[in-house]
């Protein structure tokens, strides 16, 4: 949790400093992280992206050999190669560094 606060100040400066408002009023911290789906993100699990993949851009198969440098078992890289097709049909666009 301790990154967490330097997050939300940051968010709160930024914007402030920017826009001259808060960015949000509450903020509410869970310990888990889940994805769409709401299975807890986990590189085990095969359903966290890279943020450089995110700033750069990736292929779906690119999207799928990231799978392969990790320890997942085959049958849990056919289930995140189907999630990855579903929530990335195209791969991710380059969104640059103003994405994250």
């Amino acid at each position: 949790h301790d990154i967490l606060f330097f997050w939300v100040a940051r968010m709160v400066m930024m914007s402030r400093c920017l826009m001259g408002v808060l960015p949000f009023k509450e903020v509410f911290l869970h310990a888990m992280v889940r994805d769409a789906h709401g299975r807890k993100m986990s590189k085990s699990l095969g359903n966290v992206i890279d943020p450089i993949s995110v700033i750069e851009g990736i292929t779906l198969d690119g999207l799928h050999k990231s799978l392969q440098g990790g320890n997942l078992d085959p049958k849990e890289i056919k289930k995140a190669e189907e999630g990855q097709k579903a929530d990335f049909p195209d791969g991710i666009e380059e969104c640059g560094t103003d994405a994250l």
